[in-house]
């Protein structure tokens, strides 16, 4: 990888963790509008982020490790502790069925 894509990951990443500083300063706010706003650009966001990750130049097992990581690190609630899965409301059917083949 070179250092413009390196630098360009670095960025999206910080800019992740400022919207995840976003959302949880509005958690507190009665009016989901603004936590809306900025739960969606987490998404997008980090979807961006692991599109980069599994691009055909960089892929690897380590760049999939970096995926997990950002997942846990941005959704800790989706694995709880103690080993049982349990996944945050999912808005499509589709996506369980698949859940349920990787398990």
């Amino acid at each position: 990888m070179n250092e413009a894509k390196k630098y360009q990951l670095q960025d999206l990443i910080e800019k992740i963790d400022r919207i995840d500083k976003m959302i949880k300063l509005h958690s507190s706010n009665p009016s989901a509008f603004m936590l809306d706003q900025y739960m969606a650009k987490k998404e997008k966001l980090l979807g961006s982020l692991i599109d980069e990750l599994v691009d055909a130049r960089i892929r690897s097992l380590y760049s999939f490790k970096l995926i997990v990581l950002a997942i846990n690190k941005y959704y800790p609630n989706i694995i709880k502790l103690g080993g049982k899965k349990q996944t945050q409301e999912i808005r499509y059917k589709e996506l369980q069925d698949l859940e349920a083949v990787l398990a």
